[in-house]
C-alpha cells in the first residue's frame, strides 16, 4: 500500500499527502507535484482520488530514524525497497497470500515496463 487518506476540510490534497506521509511512515518530504482529480471506478462510485509525488530525502536528519503517529486503530508496517526489485516483491507477497493494492502494482509495472520497454510486458505482467 501507498500511505493515503481523507483530505480535511480546509486542507489540500498537497498537504494531506505530506500529513498522511508523516503519520504513516514517519517520513518528512516535500510535494513534487500533483493531479487532478481522478476517477477510483467510474462505473460503481463517484469517489475521486488526487495522486500526490512526494519527494523524501531520506539523508535528511528528520528522516534518519523516522516515527510513524498511528492511529489506535491503525497498523502500518513500512518496508524500503529498491524500485528495481518493488515487482518481485509485490510477486513474493503474492505467493505469501497476499493482495498488492492496485497504485503501488501499477506503478511497478510501469516502472518495470519503463525500463524495459513494451517487449517485456507479458514478462512485467506474468506472475
Amino acid at each position: 500500500e501507498l500511505p493515503a487518506g481523507l483530505v480535511d476540510p480546509g486542507e489540500s490534497p498537497e498537504a494531506a499527502a505530506l500529513r498522511e506521509l508523516k503519520e504513516e511512515t514517519g517520513y518528512t518530504g516535500s510535494s513534487a507535484c500533483v493531479s487532478g482529480q481522478l476517477a477510483m471506478s467510474p462505473g460503481l462510485t463517484d469517489e475521486a482520488v488526487a495522486l500526490v509525488v512526494v519527494e523524501v530525502d531520506l539523508d535528511s536528519p528528520a528522516n534518519r530514524v523516522p516515527e510513524q503517529a498511528l492511529d489506535e486503530s491503525e497498523f502500518i508496517r513500512v518496508n524500503r525497497v529498491p524500485v528495481k526489485a518493488l515487482l518481485p516483491t509485490l510477486r513474493e507477497l503474492e505467493r505469501d497470500g497476499c493482495v498488492p493494492f492496485t497504485g503501488l502494482y501499477t506503478l511497478a509495472v510501469g516502472l518495470q515496463l519503463g525500463a524495459s520497454g513494451l517487449a517485456d510486458a507479458s514478462a512485467a505482467l506474468s506472475t
